[in-house]
């Protein structure tokens, strides 16, 4: 429910602005369940690809992950899956909930449509940043969320108490 909640915010509040002020850009809708509303939108600019096969593979696809999460808990892996492959992610506070990132560094964050506005302007013009902020994504789930880097640091806790 938060993915299908968040999707139909922006849906309304910020792709009617998004598809004027960029009329090159597309927005790829991915995802099990996916509801038959969403369906009725598939046009030119917006594509509904449903559960698919190989997450990895699409997002590879892609310049950037959109997570316009406005409810809910928890880490979301796939924003995770999506550092990991050094993809830029734009999402709310709430979808970065528990993720260590800061904006227009490890990840951008838009809270208001005006936000998500900004940051897909940043993206337009300064396109050699995204790159390095997917590298810098990329290198936070290296040293923070990769399974060796979390087992050292649980390690050095337990020898730390001796």
């Amino acid at each position: 429910m938060p993915n299908v909640e968040g999707l139909n915010w922006f849906l309304q509040q910020v792709w009617p602005i998004a598809k004027k002020r960029f009329p090159t850009i597309v927005l790829h809708i991915a995802g099990r369940n996916t509801p038959a509303s969403f369906y009725k939108l598939e046009n030119e600019q917006i594509k509904i690809h449903g559960e698919i096969p190989d997450a990895q593979a699409f997002i590879n696809k892609h310049s950037m992950m959109l997570v316009p999460l406005l409810s809910g808990s928890g880490m979301r892996v796939k924003i995770l899956e999506g550092m990991a492959l050094g993809k830029v992610i734009l999402s709310t506070s709430i979808g970065l909930e528990g993720i260590s990132a800061k904006h227009k560094e490890i990840c951008l964050i838009a809270d208001s449509p005006d936000e998500f506005i900004e940051s897909l302007a940043y993206c337009y013009e300064n396109p050699e940043k995204l790159t390095h902020i997917g590298k810098s994504a990329r290198q936070t789930i290296e040293e923070k969320y990769d399974n060796q880097s979390i087992v050292k640091r649980v390690l050095n806790t337990f020898k730390s108490l001796k």
